[in-house]
Order: structure tokens, then sequence, then C-alpha cells
């Protein structure tokens, strides 16, 4: 199985071909290491007279835009920006105008090159289990500004099977490795639809009072990435609502301000070990009350039986924490798991506990790492198996 193919080759490649000699490629290739590429890189020769004059000029600022929909595809814009010059250097506005009306009007091989790579980037990326394809792409060549006016390229293309789906959850990063963007370079991840951030990896820019109310994530250059990064997870905001009393699936209240899953778990298991220290002492207090008060006093001896039953109503009005609750989360999956044979489909899991998707999403994938369960993607479905009551790979055990 070949590993990821690194974005950054194509990218290299495909500015390579507009603009002359720019950087953004693997961390091995900016290390100068001298592995074979996954994507080979095509001659760097100038495509057509217009280009050939803009050419001799790096542009100031390079932005990768990456839409994110709910089904897993992306569109994706590589847009790059250039300062146009006033006087008479080959950056002028005229000149960019004239590449611009041709850029747009003609199958320049500069565009037909940045097709061929795209649809490369793509077709190389076997690493996962999803269908890829490359396809709907676009350009534009524009000049923005009256004043200090820039060159603006865009070309975009959308990337099927892109992200990962996982139960209304949608996962971004297994298709990165060896990530690295320059000073001069960013990447920007953008919610489609209804989407909205849950989690994202490194600690992304954004503009907003929360991740999750951010309209766009940014990561600046200079900068390299461990594989799988960026990384983000998106989610409709009502796929773990049940309904508009704004209590969540998991057991959570809806506020103006609702905390992050993260936040919210901390304040979960924090409530229930004070539980579980309030159960401990409440029960110590009883015990001890319950002796003094069967000593030889002149009630107990009046009414015989009264302190007994006393204690008894005590015992009976309280309302200490039951086992379930005192289980952490992953030992609360493995005992479900377990009462259902060994095996149970994803969803199910989300049913019985109650939890949101993404929640049980990031707890299964947490718990795969460790070693407790196995997860085998069935069609649509995940199935998460026990050691020992994992299903055959080819056959789904729910299809008997």
């Amino acid at each position: 199985m070949n590993r990821p193919v690194s974005i950054g080759i194509v990218v290299l490649v495909v500015v390579a071909g507009l603009f002359g000699p720019m950087v953004l490629g693997g961390a091995a290739a900016e290390r100068g290491d001298h592995g074979s590429p996954a994507v080979s890189a095509p001659s760097t020769t100038a495509v057509t007279a217009s280009s050939d004059d803009i050419g001799s000029g790096d542009f100031d600022t390079t932005t990768f835009d990456i839409t994110v929909h709910e089904n897993g595809s992306a569109t994706w814009t590589f847009r790059y920006e250039l300062r146009l010059d006033e006087g008479d250097g080959s950056a002028t506005q005229e000149n960019f105008e004239a590449f611009a009306e041709e850029f747009e009007s003609e199958e320049t091989g500069m565009y037909v090159q940045f097709r061929e790579q795209a649809v490369a980037m793509v077709d190389g990326n076997d690493q996962t289990d999803r269908e890829m394809e490359a396809s709907t792409f676009n350009r534009s060549a524009t000049v923005d500004g009256q004043l200090n006016s820039m060159g603006v390229v865009e070309m975009s293309f959308q990337w099927d099977g892109f992200a990962e789906t996982d139960d209304g959850a949608v996962v971004v990063g297994d298709v990165f490795q060896d990530l690295y963007i320059t000073d001069d370079q960013s990447i920007a991840i953008q919610p489609g639809g209804d989407l909205e951030f849950q989690r994202a990896e490194p600690e992304p820019d954004y503009v907003g009072a929360s991740l999750s109310d951010a309209s766009s994530i940014q990561w600046s250059g200079e900068q390299e990435f461990l594989d799988g990064q960026p990384h983000a997870v998106l989610e409709e905001p009502d796929a773990g609502s049940t309904g508009d009393s704004g209590t969540l699936s998991d057991g959570t209240i809806a506020g103006d301000s609702p905390l992050p899953w993260a936040l919210a778990l901390f304040v979960l298991a924090l409530g229930l070990a004070a539980g579980a220290v309030w159960y401990r002492r409440s029960s110590g207090d009883t015990v001890g009350s319950s002796s003094t008060a069967t000593g030889p006093t002149d009630d107990s001896k009046d009414n015989p039986g009264t302190t007994t039953r006393d204690d008894t109503d005590e015992h009976a009005t309280a309302d200490p924490l039951s086992d379930e609750e005192l289980l952490t989360d992953e030992d609360r999956v493995v005992t479900l798991i377990r009462e259902n044979g060994g095996r149970m489909k994803q969803v199910n899991i989300v049913e019985e506990t109650g939890w949101s998707k993404s929640k049980v999403s990031m707890l299964l994938s947490d718990m795969e790492e460790d070693g407790t369960i196995s997860k085998l993607r069935v069609g649509r479905e995940n199935i998460i198996s026990l050691e020992g009551f994992e299903p055959e790979a080819t056959k789904s055990p729910f299809d008997e």
C-alpha cells in the first residue's frame, strides 16, 4: 500500500509551471532528501508568452483554501496573489491583464498541467479505503483593488472522498503527509453547508468566540506538519441534539455558548469524582451516626427499634450514584459491547449511550489506538468488536 501523496509536491509542480520557482512541498523535499516523489515534477519551462512575461517574479502570498462538505468531498482552491508594479517591470497591471485574458479564454498549458497534477494527487492517495476522484475544475485571473492593485490567480477542483465521514462527523487529515509550508503560504479550511468545527490540530488561527463559531480556520507558514495534519473534525450543529429542549444526547445542556466537548467531558468526570467522594463520606457518616444512636440511651430503652427505623429511612431517602454512573466512558462502552455479544454497530452505541456521534467517534478512535476494541468498515457501517469477537472482514455479522 502506497503512502498518502504529499500535497506539497503537486503544489510545487503547479506553481513552478505558473510563475517560476517557489518553495512548497513535503518536508522531505524541503530538507533536500532524495527519495522518489509520489508525483514526478515535469519541466518548468514557460507555458505561453503572456505567462512568460509574468514569470520572472514570485507571488507574494499563496493560500490553499479547502471547503469541506457534509459528504466528505472538498473544494480545493489554490489562490495566488501578486503585487502589481506601477513602473516598467514585468509584473505590471497591463501585463497581468493580458495574461488573465489568455488564461481564462484558452486551455493554456499551465491550466492543463494543474488538472493533470490534481488528478495524479487524488489517484495516488490510496492509503484510505475511500473512492476518490478529481472533478469540476475552474480557473480565474483578476485584478483586485484600484490602489495597490493585486493580480489574483485562482484554480480549483472538487476532491470527492477527501475526508472521512463517520456517523455524521466529517474528519479531515488522513490524506496529508510530510506537509511543509513557507512563510508566505497558508492553508485554510472552511466548513461547507451546516457543518461546524469541533476540533482542530495543531491549534489554528480563527476569528470568533470559539472554534465552533469560526467560519474559517487557518495555518500560516513557516510550518511543518506531522503526518495526518492539519487535522479537523466537523459536524452539523444538531447532530448531538434531541429536540428544542436544548439537552444534548450526552446529557449536557446547550446554552448560548456551549462548552467544547472536551471541556464537557472534563466537567462530567469532575462531577462523577465529586459524587464518588460524597457517596463514600455520606456512607461513613451514616454508619457512625447509626453506631452512636444504638448506644444505651433513654429513648432507645423506651422505644426499642426506633433508631433502626430512622436509619433505614435515612438510607432510603439518600440517592447514591449507581455503579454504571461511576464507570469511565471507556468502561461503559466495553460493558455495553460485552452485553451485546462482543460486537456492535457504532450507530447502536450512539443510540444506547445517548452521546453525540462525534464524541462516540473520537472515543472509539482512542480505544482502538489503545487496543481495547477493533473497528471494521462494512459498507457504510462501523462494526466495533472486543478482542476475540471480530467478524470476518469480508462478511457483515449483521447480514446473517
